[in-house]
């Protein structure tokens, strides 16, 4: 009965390794940078655009952060700093510049990354690797050992080869699900940065007769309002990008990377006990 079972398992065990094999050698025969290298470029066109917007935006903060406004209505003199309003929001943008530099520089490491995988004589070695390995499977007196360890290998180069393509296509994918929430929120940035801008001049103006100021003095009340109003709007757009971002660049590739690492190591672990 003992030695029925072991032939059952091992019997499974040439099939399992047979399908692996041969679905390793396929995934070789393919080219993967140009499935991939598009989506990739666009990824990275979509942050460096965001960044920019985000340093533009905190260019146009920090100035009207320094400005100070005073009021006379009436003879009676009031000062109003808008750098008070606009703080949080920069301090966010600041923030979030950083992670859009880091994510930048994830995209080009991805970017220099991936053509490693189509590298001919990587692609050629590993289905060589992986004809033997498949051979060593159907051999009915091979050596367990010889078997385990082209196993493991072909399995663990395929992983890492596919690795960055399969991030990057989830990722992308992922973006383009999240775009319309994304140009939404980009749109209020820069609206927030066109209203900022706008009342720059107004804000220099401040030596007038009150009985030219008053009206003045009150739309420049109101734009400081529309503008704290607008700058509220501002900081939920940020957090909503700088958490789009921190998903697509951060989370999803430490948790593929978590994925294969736990997937081999069970392969192993499980190979290793039969």
């Amino acid at each position: 009965m003992g030695d029925r079972l072991l032939k059952i398992i091992l019997y499974r065990n040439r099939y399992s390794d047979t399908f692996v094999m041969l679905l390793c050698l396929l995934l070789a025969l393919i080219p993967l940078e140009s499935s991939v290298d598009n989506q990739l470029t666009n990824m990275l066109k979509i942050t460096l655009t965001v960044y920019a917007i985000a340093r533009s935006l905190n260019a146009v903060l920090s100035v009207a952060q320094g400005t100070e406004l005073s009021i006379e209505p009436m003879g009676v003199g009031v000062t109003l700093a808008p750098g008070q309003i606009l703080d949080p929001l920069n301090d966010l943008i600041e923030q979030f510049s950083t992670v859009l530099l880091m994510a930048s520089a994830s995209l080009g490491i991805q970017k220099i990354l991936l053509p490693l995988g189509d590298i001919p004589w990587f692609r050629w070695g590993l289905m060589v690797l992986t004809a033997v390995a498949l051979l060593v499977a159907l051999w009915p007196k091979k050596p367990i050992h010889w078997q385990t360890r082209f196993f493991n290998l072909v399995l663990i180069l395929t992983l890492l080869r596919l690795a960055i393509p399969l991030t990057v296509l989830t990722s992308n994918q992922l973006q383009l699900w999240l775009e319309q929430d994304r140009q939404d929120a980009i749109a209020v940035l820069q609206a927030t940065q066109q209203q900022i801008a706008e009342i720059q001049p107004d804000m220099e103006a401040t030596e007038r007769p009150w009985y030219q100021g008053i009206a003045d003095n009150l739309d420049i009340k109101a734009k400081l309002r529309s503008v704290e109003l607008r700058a509220e709007e501002a900081i939920n757009a940020a957090i909503y990008l700088f958490a789009e971002f921190v998903l697509i660049m951060l989370i999803i590739p430490i948790g593929f990377l978590f994925i294969a690492w736990r997937l081999v190591g069970n392969i192993i672990g499980n190979r290793s006990a039969n």
